[in-house]
């Protein structure tokens, strides 16, 4: 039975204990909204508690979710979150059904509830560019109609939850929203991540010394887009509040020109900070934030050859390891964030510094997320 009460004031943040899911959480609590914390693991409800008075935490198995269900049904949240799942493309390709049954079968079940149990709730969707694919040593752009190729067990089931979210929002006149957002880093993003890899290097040779064994990476040559994850938190409200923000920027003044804050009017938005940077780039920049800095021998045509050296006494500080190669890489990928620039007013910080500086201070009390 559909319940009557409706609760505008109430968000459902599903993978609360990861990166993005913690910026967000801490965000909407400072909003003063309630918020239902939807985590894997127990040992995060103390850490999740202590962010906030209006907070419930709840555990729930993305593979058994009918507790989470039963939850949307009961508090008719106004916007649903669902930024959890299995995030690593490495990963997906050993585990390809848990894979698909957290990023893809797991986000059919929660729109059906909401078509069925909680229609006026808002739900926004993570999706990723790993969805677009690439040619290897390719040079591409992506934004929210570029074509879908995926290339993994995780962007297979990424683009088929995107595509589900579209279909839902235009045969069910549904609120749904994705947001396809650039890499994004933090002091909470987890350990199997190229930033995370690096800082914690840096701060293992602060504890060691430079004697420490250099670090081992894949091509330093490729190019990515990396921003600071509480600026992409922000973004995410944006684009699942996005009928109200283009309001607000248009200025409209007379009912006429409102759009209708119904399932036609939603769209997805891709968010990056437009600039790129190679991974030698990220690389230099952590360990001279560390106190570190590098001297880089990067002109050899094949850049397995590539290394750098501590500036300060010249032993081994960065390395290329064959094992760590992906073949078919694209050499850089950009992501047009025009039209959430555009429509939605959004504006992250840029530079390697503003989330670096932040990912070495929390280094020493990092903790292992979901």
């Amino acid at each position: 039975m559909r319940r009557e009460t409706f609760h505008s004031d109430t968000a459902v943040v599903i993978g609360a204990s990861g990166q993005d899911g913690y910026f967000l959480t801490r965000s909407l609590l400072a909003e003063g909204k309630v918020v239902h914390a939807i985590v894997r693991r127990p040992e995060v409800r103390n850490e999740l508690r202590a962010i906030g008075a209006t907070l419930n935490v709840h555990e729930v198995d993305l593979a058994e979710p009918a507790k989470l269900l039963d939850l949307i049904d009961e508090v008719q949240p106004g916007e649903i979150y669902n930024l959890a799942g299995q995030s690593s493309v490495s990963k997906s390709f050993s585990e390809p059904r848990l894979t698909w049954l957290t990023n893809a079968e797991f986000v059919s079940v929660i729109l059906e509830t909401v078509r069925l149990r909680s229609p006026s709730s808002r739900f926004y969707q993570a999706s990723s560019t790993d969805m677009f694919g690439g040619a290897s040593g390719s040079k591409v752009v992506y934004d929210e109609d570029s074509p879908l190729n995926p290339q993994s067990p995780y962007a297979t089931a990424k683009a088929a939850a995107h595509l589900l979210c579209r279909s839902y929002r235009e045969t069910y006149n549904l609120r749904v929203a994705c947001g396809i957002l650039a890499n994004h880093e933090s002091h909470r993003r987890g350990k199997h991540f190229l930033t995370r890899k690096i800082v914690d290097h840096v701060a293992a040779i602060r504890r060691n010394g430079t004697s420490l064994a250099p670090l081992k990476v894949g091509n330093l040559k490729i190019r990515r887009d990396w921003g600071f994850a509480l600026d992409y938190a922000d973004g995410i409200r944006l684009v699942l509040r996005q009928v109200a923000t283009r309001e607000a920027l248009c200025g409209h003044t007379n009912k006429s020109s409102l759009e209708l804050d119904d399932g036609r009017a939603y769209r997805d938005y891709a968010l990056s900070t437009g600039c790129t940077y190679a991974v030698w780039e990220l690389i230099d920049a952590a360990f001279a934030l560390g106190g570190y800095p590098l001297e880089w021998h990067i002109e050899d045509p094949d850049p397995v050859n590539w290394h750098a050296r501590f500036r300060g006494d010249g032993r081994p500080a960065v390395e290329v390891d064959r094992d760590f190669l992906r073949p078919t890489d694209p050499l850089e990928i950009s992501v047009d964030s025009s039209r959430a620039r555009r429509e939605l007013g959004w504006s992250p910080r840029t530079g390697l510094e503003v989330f670096l500086g932040e990912m070495l201070n929390g280094a020493a009390e990092h903790k292992n997320v979901d």
